[in-house]
């Protein structure tokens, strides 16, 4: 064999050596990077606000918001309600994460579980050894994620009222979700209103009682405002409108996005 063709034939040898080493480095971990950013804590929107009423033994049921922030720190606010009645506790600190749960410290003292099952838009509290609830009650254990980024810290101008046109404008007849504070604020005409709200599962909407500033109003459209308000449990928003609903009945408060 010529010499030339003897140094071809060791240089492709080495060639096939060198990559096939570096195909079986690669064999090795497949997965890595897949894994790597795939786990809840990366893949899942998971900063936020929950919200929901858990089962309770001797009470109508608790209340239970929990915060989870950034910087891994939790709020965790229970309020339990029993005949009219109602005794809140809340507690603050970090909280780390197991896999696809995530764990409360500083409640190595308190009664209920400390651990989290963290999943699409809502986190489902787990027993006190770290299993999900299995009983009847357990699609109970669930806390649903707060808040709608389409609607809320906007300004929207109510156009109906039941059906019924609204001669207004952004400044005279409006309604706006402040995210933050968990207030909606509101005006029909002359006075403004203030309310505590929840959004949770992006649509459903629950709104408390609240104050309003105490002027004479030339008109009913406040009163009928209010009451439709008291009614709602549900929103939709899409292509700049927004309506306030009872179930899936006709809606009950039509508004249009303020530019």
């Amino acid at each position: 064999m010529k010499t030339s063709s003897l140094k071809s034939v060791i240089t492709l040898a080495a060639a096939v050596i060198i990559l096939s080493s570096c195909s079986a480095k690669k064999k090795k971990n497949p997965t890595n990077d897949f894994e790597d950013h795939h786990t809840p804590e990366i893949a899942l929107d998971w900063q936020g606000r929950y919200y929901g009423l858990l089962p309770c033994a001797d009470c109508d049921g608790i209340a239970t918001q929990l915060n989870l922030n950034n910087d891994l720190t939790y709020v965790l606010t229970k309020v339990w309600k029993k005949n009219g009645t109602a005794l809140s506790d809340t507690l603050e600190g970090k909280f780390t994460w197991q896999g696809n749960r995530i764990k409360l410290d500083g409640m190595a003292d308190q009664s209920s579980a400390a651990t989290f099952k963290v999943e699409e838009n809502r986190v489902r509290q787990l027993d006190m050894d770290g299993n999900e609830i299995t009983s009847e009650l357990g699609a109970h254990y669930v806390l649903s994620k707060m808040g709608n980024s389409q609607v809320e810290d906007k300004r929207w101008q109510i156009v109906e009222l039941h059906g019924k046109p609204v001669d207004g404008s952004p400044e005279t007849h409006y309604l706006i979700f402040h995210s933050k504070e968990g207030r909606l604020e509101a005006k029909m005409n002359c006075n403004v209103l203030s309310r505590s709200y929840r959004i949770t599962d992006r649509f459903k909407i629950t709104m408390d009682q609240g104050i309003s500033t105490m002027m004479a109003c030339p008109d009913t459209l406040e009163a009928e405002f209010n009451k439709a308000l008291d009614m709602a449990d549900n929103i939709a928003v899409g292509n700049g409108t927004m309506t306030i609903n009872k179930a899936r009945m006709a809606p009950l408060v039509s508004l249009k996005l303020v530019e």
